[in-house]
């Protein structure tokens, strides 16, 4: 995970924000009969609560943990992963998918996003940090255990790499592409801003399959059946996925 606002990370000011990073056309008509195209950018500086909103709207619907867990139903969780992406944010790496509208005009209708940061090797974080049920479960057995069995900075020979917590596609325009153009807009920022390597915890099959395509290697898997309560319990009952695939790869 990312440091807080507090991180030692300054982007360069040689790379402004925000600058939009790649377009894209969809890959299938709308409603409309017209293809939808898209900018991908750094969020805004002016734009960070719309984002938070946004990613609340529709991750935590559809994210795998967040949706078993029903984090839209415990307050104290969802107060929680905002804030923390109101942190996250401050480092100006995260990234932001805009709807094009007709003739080229501008557009802030956000139809993807991409909560993206920097880890440092020397960032601390504890379980007791995170309050809520549902937020205190995933760090402890996704992010902290993650870390446990794979180290990602011996793992590349780096002190810092780009991480994310959170990416997400209206659902309006699922189908077109666009979860994976937001994934290769991730290399192109990464290598602009002097990164080398990037790594998530991938918590579902769609944005596996995604990263798989832009060329990132599983270093781990963690399965969710694995995870039970002191009662022998399922820890994630009925979720909609097998495992969580922590990826990474180097930013060339």
């Amino acid at each position: 995970m990312a440091g807080s606002a507090e991180s030692k990370w300054k982007r360069p000011e040689s790379v402004p924000v925000p600058t939009i990073w790649r377009t894209c056309s969809g890959l299938r008509p709308m409603p409309d009969g017209k293809i939808p195209k898209f900018r991908i950018q750094d969020v805004p500086p002016d734009m960070h609560d719309e984002v938070v909103q946004f990613m609340s709207d529709h991750f935590f619907r559809d994210e795998a943990l967040c949706s078993c867990l029903n984090v839209l139903g415990d307050p104290v969780s969802l107060k929680g992963f905002q804030d923390f992406w109101k942190e996250l944010l401050q480092q100006n790496m995260a990234l932001v998918a805009f709807l094009e509208e007709d003739g080229g005009g501008t557009s802030t209708r956000i139809a993807g996003a991409n909560i993206t940061a920097i880890s440092y090797k020397t960032d601390h974080y504890s379980y007791d940090m995170f309050k809520g049920h549902a937020t205190r479960v995933i760090v402890r057995d996704i992010l902290e255990y993650a870390s446990y069995i794979v180290n990602v900075y011996d793992h590349y020979g780096v002190d810092k790499y780009m991480t994310a917590l959170g990416l997400c596609v209206d659902r309006t325009f699922r189908g077109q592409g666009l979860g994976l153009e937001i994934l290769k807009a991730r290399f192109d920022l990464g290598r602009a801003v002097g990164m080398e390597v990037t790594m998530t915890a991938f918590t579902g099959p769609a944005s596996q399959i995604l990263a798989h395509r832009v060329g990132m290697d599983v270093l781990a898997e963690v399965m969710y059946e694995d995870f039970k309560d002191e009662d022998g319990k399922p820890v994630y009952p009925n979720i909609k996925s097998k495992s969580c695939k922590i990826m990474a790869a180097r930013i060339k």
